[in-house]
C-alpha cells in the first residue's frame, strides 16, 4: 500500500466512497480499512474522513 517518491515512500490513503480527492484507488471492504487504517504507514483523508466513518478514532 505504499506509493514510491524519489524522496521516499509516501503514506498509503484510505478514503470513503464519495470522496473528492480519492486519486489512484483500491477498494476495500469495511473490515480491511479498519485494520489498514492502523498501520502507521496508512492514513486516512483529512477531507471525507474514513476513520470517523467507521468509528475509529485515531486521535
Amino acid at each position: 500500500m505504499r506509493q514510491p517518491r524519489a524522496i521516499g515512500p509516501e503514506p498509503a490513503r484510505i478514503h470513503t466512497d464519495d470522496c473528492r480527492h480519492p486519486g489512484t484507488t483500491h477498494p476495500l471492504n469495511a473490515h480491511d480499512a479498519r485494520a489498514a487504517l492502523l498501520d502507521p504507514m496508512v492514513q486516512a483523508c483529512g477531507f471525507c474522513r474514513p476513520d470517523t466513518e467507521l468509528g475509529i478514532d485515531l486521535d
